[in-house]
């Protein structure tokens, strides 16, 4: 390569990587880099007793919807209900996704080869959509003849991508299978967010987070990131297809984990796959929402639940198709959910023929552990691809020796069989090429741009996109609609006697309860209220969090106001399994609002109304002097709440994100799950609220798209 070249493709991986690194500078490095699992929080705990009392909440609404569905389900008794199901469940699930983009040249390149014994493997590349190459690796048997049967395998979530394939792959192929084994987004070869520091390493930390960094911009412009996870494995269906070698009516796909949601996905929507196998995947929300909770942003599309979808229905859609459920017992994914979803779908598959092909394949152990059940896998795809075949004894390998690590490569096989880039990377090795980033940028700039909205106009669409329920004043005016715990009363020794602390226990609504504190002012008559939204009302007494907020309550007490500090639902905040640094701890609360038709934001805007109704109940309070503070994500709660509540005569907010244009721009958002709304750029973006409030609104120190969200949190705007 000439010099100039070589500098200019340095510059661009320098300019692809400095807006990440810039805004990664400030995550704790050590537990970014380690790829060590967060520990899952104490739902126990009396620090975490919101976001349980929020979980139990979602999952109710969940029970409600799946029970509804099932009631659906067993009404239809025929073949023609069930296709008509088919068809309707299949069509609003693309549309869930934001439908498919347009096929398009596949541009594929063989750029090497590793023979094996029985096999060799070729390097892959194709490109999914113009310019976002996917890494794959294709093993062929030597002996063969006429065209080959062929399985899609998708890997699960492991930094590996498909070099973890290889045991699994390797059988098919000794077997008499072709096998395309390529890496989903995120792993493998094609991190979404490398860390130039640490080749190899991403700044999202691992699969889990790469895959809800990703989904977070989709998920605004009303799409979700499933949709680039399906349309790698039909790309990869269409790759297969146009090989000579392939017989392109006999391929299957296969997956276990992560990999059996793409299995799931691409099975459920491309009818060209002709036999599946979905492994350690397959359960039921009511079982799986309590236990484990939402995973990840490609298995949680927004408004799955609400639609009256459930795990069921990816099988469903392939009936009659040959299918095969593949479940551990002691899986994380509830076994007695697998169980659940194999009975409604081996009746569904009975609406179709005698002969329609369900299988459940279970085995004992945790998640993953097919070794145990791996002959009878290899048998069902032999069964159903491969005519004629002895299914009863497939070929497998010999078993380990003694010592010898399950992970070890056979002779001859080393890892850089497994790397199809010059250097293990998309991003570094082409510069140039799409990301779900750039991708979704571009898919956002082909958008026309909502109207400008005012009025009620704009209120229906706040509701419409946060899923916002409450009416200002709908509540009744007496305060004894809520609870107010006396048991903490305490006058404050230090102050001029003017005013006194209370802890305040607000029923939101059935099941939500919001801790805070007030401080009432004792002088007669009807006084000015400030509502402070923040996290701190509801932390211990003696955290410096809460002093600080007693001190600031305390000032604005005896300048002659009624204060009411507030946290809204998950109310304390309390915590849950981080998937990376950069996404906090609210992200998998997010999904699991999504998927049952709610949103974070919306709840906490129920909330705030709430407050105010109580603010206004009160006869100490001036309802016609209501304001309200507040800073970072609970900023834009404010917001919202203030459009649609106009007894919030000023609002302050500080540290808030200003646009989501600016968030769909940013490379790299942190902190952002708090803020995601699906769909809304569709509708409006925060400037038109900020226009609507005029001078009801101070807007002090807002945030970029490219700035750390999570730190406006901790600007109180008091």
């Amino acid at each position: 390569m000439p010099k100039s070249a070589a500098l200019c493709t340095s510059l661009s991986i320098f300019l692809v990587f400095f807006s990440l690194c810039a805004q990664a500078q400030s995550l704790p490095r050590a537990s970014a880099q380690s790829g060590a699992p967060a520990p899952v929080a104490d739902s126990a705990s009396t620090a975490n007793a919101g976001r349980k009392q929020l979980f139990e909440y979602l999952d109710r609404i969940a029970a409600e919807q799946t029970s509804a569905r099932r009631t659906i389900v067993a009404a239809i008794t025929t073949r023609s209900q069930a296709e008509a199901r088919q068809a309707m469940v299949r069509k609003k699930i693309i549309s869930l996704m934001g439908g498919f983009p347009a096929k398009t040249p596949l541009n594929a390149k063989v750029v090497g080869e590793t023979q094996a014994q029985g096999f060799h493997i070729e390097k892959i590349l194709y490109d999914s959509q113009p310019g976002f190459p996917v890494t794959a690796l294709l093993y062929l048997p030597d002996a063969r003849a006429g065209k080959l049967p062929a399985i899609v395998v998708a890997p699960g979530h492991g930094p590996g991508g498909k070099a973890s394939d290889f045991g699994f792959a390797s059988i098919f192929a000794r077997n008499g299978f072709a096998v395309l084994s390529y890496d989903p987004i995120g792993q493998g070869e094609r991190l979404q967010y490398p860390d130039p520091a640490k080749p190899g390493t991403s700044l999202a930390t691992r699969p889990t987070g790469e895959h809800g960094e990703a989904g977070l911009q989709p998920t605004l412009i009303g799409d979700a990131v499933a949709r680039y996870f399906a349309w790698d494995g039909m790309r990869a269906v269409d790759y297969l297809q146009s090989r000579s070698e392939i017989d392109p009516d006999r391929i299957g796909a296969f997956g276990c984990s992560g990999g059996g949601a793409m299995t799931a996905l691409l099975a459920a929507l491309d009818t060209r796959i002709k036999a599946a196998g979905t492994a350690c995947y397959i359960t039921s929300f009511d079982t799986l929402l309590p236990a484990i909770g939402a995973q990840d942003a490609e298995q949680s599309i927004p408004g799955f639940i609400a639609s009256g979808f459930d795990f069921p229905d990816w099988v469903e859609l392939a009936a009659p198709r040959p299918y095969a459920i593949i479940a551990t017992t002691e899986d994380m994914f509830p076994f007695a959910g697998a169980q659940k979803s194999e009975a409604e779908a081996r009746r569904f598959y009975g609406l179709f023929h005698a002969d329609a092909d369900l299988e459940f394949l279970t085995g004992p152990g945790h998640h993953g552990n097919l070794g145990p059940i791996q002959s009878r896998i290899v048998s069902f795809f032999l069964k159903h691809l491969q005519p004629g075949a002895d299914a009863v004894h497939p070929v497998l390998p010999p078993p380990r020796k003694p010592g010898v690590s399950p992970f070890a490569l056979p002779p001859g096989i080393t890892q850089a069989a497994f790397q199809v880039t010059p250097t293990g990377q998309v991003a570094t090795s082409y510069p140039h090429v799409e990301t779900v980033h750039t991708l979704n940028l571009k898919r956002y700039d082909s958008l026309a741009k909502p109207k400008e909205l005012t009025g009620e106009a704009l209120r229906t669409a706040i509701r419409e996109v946060t899923k916002a329920s409450a009416q200002p004043a709908a509540r009744s005016r007496k305060s004894d609609s809520y609870l107010v715990d006396t048991s903490n009363l305490a006058t404050d020794a230090g102050a001029t006697g003017s005013g006194s602390f209370r802890h305040v226990t607000l029923h939101s609504e059935p099941g939500i309860d919001l801790q805070g504190e007030i401080a009432i002012h004792h002088t007669t008559g009807a006084h000015p209220a400030i509502l402070l939204l923040t996290d701190a009302a509801s932390m211990p007494l003696d955290s410096p969090a809460q002093i600080k907020l007693m001190s600031e309550m305390q000032r604005l007490a005896e300048a002659g106001n009624v204060v009411l500090a507030l946290t809204p639902r998950p109310s304390p905040p309390g915590t849950e399994e981080t998937k990376s640094p950069i996404l906090g701890p609210f992200y998998l609360t997010e999904l699991r609002a999504e998927l049952v038709g709610k949103t974070l934001m919306g709840m906490r805007i129920d909330d705030t109304i709430r407050a105010v109704d109580y603010l206004s109940s009160r006869s100490d309070v001036d309802a016609k002097h209501i304001t309200a503070r507040a800073s970072g994500h609970l900023g834009l709660v404010l917001l919202h709440a203030a459009v649609l509540d106009s007894r919030l005569s000023h609002i302050a907010i500080d540290h808030s994100l200003s646009s989501y244009r600016s968030l769909i721009e940013a490379p790299m958002p942190v902190g952002a799950p708090q803020d995601i709304l699906p769909g809304v750029v569709r509708h409006y973006d925060l400037p038109q609220l900020e226009r609507a409030l005029g001078s009801r609104l101070t807007l002090i120190h807002p945030l970029s798209g490219t700035d750390d969200l999570s730190a406006g949190s901790s600007q109180e705007a008091f």
